[in-house]
This record gives structure tokens, C-alpha cells and sequence, in this order.
């Protein structure tokens, strides 16, 4: 039976599964129900598997023709701290919790592969390991910085992902050559001052004044020392001081985030953002300290793993819909990993663009359609890679 008519079979069962994970959402290092969902959906399969980190799964398929290559295909299997305000029946159960970045469908979509390839693994040439990885948006702490160096994973020879779009039109996909996601660093900004009544500001050293300048100050760093050549952005993304309206603080704390494809400016962000913040602290009589916490990585394509995939993509969604969609700055942790790799852009976004929420937003849904695509695109590349190590 051909592969498409294989997984039409299993498509309700596709989104059924998207939904119960849809509905069951985990934060990150907090995946346990999402990782026995994974597990016992496994064993139903006869696909052996070990646990990995704390809530990811890490399983093997193998068949009688298999030889010494392995690939390894990734999803991420956490959710953000947020509500979903999607009016679905499969709508969020868990308040604060929500899947709005897609990782639901990545899990469903590996899910599926696992099914599919187990009914034909003694036709496989290659051995498949399939990486359930928890805590992707956790970007100081993430899961791939621990799976990476499993013994499982390092013995792979390259590794594949995709990333459901909601802006990209259900149907069509990406498999760029070179940067894809940029690195994304996050910072956390200290500053103390001396606190007074609000009526009394010459008696206070003001840190709301001095958190302020900063924010200001800083959004001068791309605009004014950055090559207008290069792609980078730096964003204050949470500003917290005080407690009520007539006392000026002792403190403020700033959050943001660096991000650039640029391995040299990332290298440089640290000391910028210190001379950035020394600076405001003189002329602002405030004690300024920048904690600075590595992320992951730009996002860059292997070639090599590329060529294999746009094959792949090409019988999937044929040539027309394989389209060059633009760099991102949000960042993917599945650049923390060390083996070759390479990572697809797949469109989940409805027809009307009207209904087409970005990641992260509590509206965020995508076109269900998009499961067996993802499905048919992991089996056809395993096929292919197959057919390249005859």
C-alpha cells in the first residue's frame, strides 16, 4: 500500500491525538502525563524506547534490512505558561497552560511516523530513532541541552525537525539552505537604587528613572552599533518596579532577550549590554547588575541534510508548494545539537489569513490538515536517506 494511502487511514487518529495533547497541555520539565501518553502509545506499537531527561523519550525502529546509519527525527513536546482563548471544543483544560507554539502537532506528527514506519520497518534500509524532547521553550535550560549528549543521539548521523507555521498557508513548506532561526539569548537586569517618598524624589536615588533611561539606551544598540547589514534585534520584555503610587523604590528588574544570526555580535552582546548599563548607572547614581544567559544558537541548515529533504518535500507537497520563507528571530533549541541537521518550515495556517495567528498568541491554531503532511514528509525523507546509503 502506498504511503499516502497508509496515513489517510490513520488521519482522524492523527487529530484525535493532536487534540487529547491540544486539550493536556505541559510547561516545560513538567511533561510527565505528556511522556506517558507517548510511552503507552508506543507500546501499542511494539516500539521499544528508553526515557530520557526527566520527561523525554527517546525510541528505536529498526528493521531486518537496517543498516549502520541511523537518522534521528526530534519534536518538542512542551506548551507555554499562558492561557488559550481559542473558543474549540479542544480548547485548553489546564488554566495558565496552553500548546501555542504547535508542539501538540510535532508530538502528534512523530506519533504518527512512529505508526507508519513501524508497518514498514523490514523494508527500511536505515535504522529510525525518534526524540521526544521536552522543555524546548525553556531557552536557558532547555531539554536539548541535556538530550544532546545521549549516547542515542550522538551515534545518529544527522538529524530532521519540523516546525508547524501559522503564517505560512496549510500546504505549502519551507526547507531553506543555511539560517533559519536565529540564536536567542535572554538577560536579566538588576538595578537598586534608594528608595523615598514619592514626593521627595532628590532624597531617592529613582531606579524607575534609571530602568527607564536604560530601556531607552538600549534600543539604541542595533540602530547605532550594529551593521545595518546584519539582522539582529535586543527587546526589554518585562520591566518590574514598585508596589503603589505615592513610594519611589528601592529596585527594578528588566527581562529581554538578544538575538542575531551573527556569532560575533552574540559574543559581543554580553559587554555591550554591561557598558550599556555602566553607563546609565553613573549618571543615574543606581547600582546596576546584567546577568546575561546563553540560549540556543542560530538555527543553520546542513546542506547536505537539506538536498536529502527537498527531494523528500518535493514528492510531498510537490514543487510549487516548496517555497523559500524567510529567516525568523525567534530561536529553536534543536540547534543545540551537534549532529548534522536541518530543519522544515511546514504551513499550518487556514486559507482566510484573517484566521492566521502567530506562535505564542493565545488565538493561535492551526489547519489540521497539515497532520499527514507532516507525517508523509518525516517517512518520505527516511525513505530517501535510505536511498542515498544503498
Amino acid at each position: 500500500m502506498e504511503i499516502k494511502n497508509q496515513i489517510k487511514i490513520i488521519e482522524d487518529e492523527l487529530i484525535q491525538l493532536r487534540r487529547y495533547f491540544h486539550e493536556n497541555p505541559e510547561k516545560s520539565w513538567e511533561e510527565h502525563n505528556t511522556q506517558k501518553k507517548i510511552m503507552e502509545y508506543l507500546d501499542e506499537l511494539d516500539v521499544p524506547y528508553i526515557a530520557s531527561t526527566k520527561t523525554g523519550v527517546i525510541a528505536t525502529i529498526r528493521g531486518k534490512k537496517s543498516d549502520d546509519h541511523i537518522i534521528g527525527i526530534r519534536a518538542d513536546i512542551d506548551a507555554l505558561p499562558m492561557d488559550d482563548l481559542v473558543d474549540c471544543e479542544y480548547k485548553s483544560k489546564v488554566s495558565g497552560c496552553a500548546h501555542t507554539c504547535g508542539h501538540d502537532t510535532h508530538i502528534t506528527m512523530l506519533l504518527g511516523t512512529a505508526k507508519i514506519l513501524s508497518k514498514i520497518k523490514d523494508e527500511l534500509t536505515v535504522t529510525v530513532r525518534l526524540l521526544f524532547q521536552p522543555a524546548e521553550e525553556f531557552i536557558e535550560d532547555s531539554g536539548a541541552a541535556y538530550m544532546k549528549n545521549e549516547e542515542q543521539i550522538l551515534e545518529c548521523d544527522r538529524l530532521i525537525a519540523l516546525h508547524i507555521w501559522s503564517q505560512i498557508e496549510a500546504g505549502y513548506a519551507s526547507l531553506r539552505y543555511g539560517p533559519v532561526m536565529s540564536a536567542a539569548d535572554t538577560f536579566d537586569i538588576f538595578i537598586n537604587g534608594k528608595g523615598g517618598h514619592g514626593a521627595l524624589p532628590h532624597q531617592t536615588i529613582d531606579p524607575v528613572v534609571a530602568g527607564a533611561e536604560l530601556v531607552g539606551a538600549l534600543q539604541k544598540v542595533v540602530s547605532r552599533e550594529v551593521s545595518p547589514l546584519d539582522t539582529a534585534v535586543v527587546s526589554v520584555t518585562s520591566f518590574h518596579s514598585g508596589t503603589t503610587f505615592n513610594i519611589i523604590p528601592n529596585s527594578a528588574h528588566l527581562m529581554g532577550t538578544c538575538r542575531t544570526f551573527n556569532n560575533e555580535l552574540r559574543n559581543h552582546y554580553p559587554d555591550i549590554l554591561n557598558r550599556v548599563a555602566q553607563g546609565v548607572a553613573i549618571s543615574t547614581r543606581t547600582d546596576i547588575k546584567v546577568e546575561y544567559h546563553w540560549g540556543p544558537p542560530a538555527m543553520i541548515n546542513d546542506s547536505e541534510c537539506v538536498d536529502t529533504g527537498r527531494r523528500a518535500a518535493a514528492k510531498v507537497f510537490g514543487e510549487d508548494k516548496l517555497i523559500d520563507y524567510e529567516q525568523q528571530m525567534g530561536g529553536e533549541d534543536f540547534a543545540k545539537y551537534k549532529n548534522p541537521k536541518c530543519l522544515l518550515m511546514l504551513g499550518g495556517g487556514f486559507s482566510n489569513p484573517e484566521g492566521r495567528f502567530p506562535q505564542h498568541s493565545p488565538y493561535f491554531d492551526i489547519d489540521e490538515n497539515v497532520l499527514k503532511l507532516g507525517v508523509e514528509y518525516f517517512v518520505q525523507y527516511v525513505i530517501e536517506y535510505g536511498l542515498e546509503n544503498e
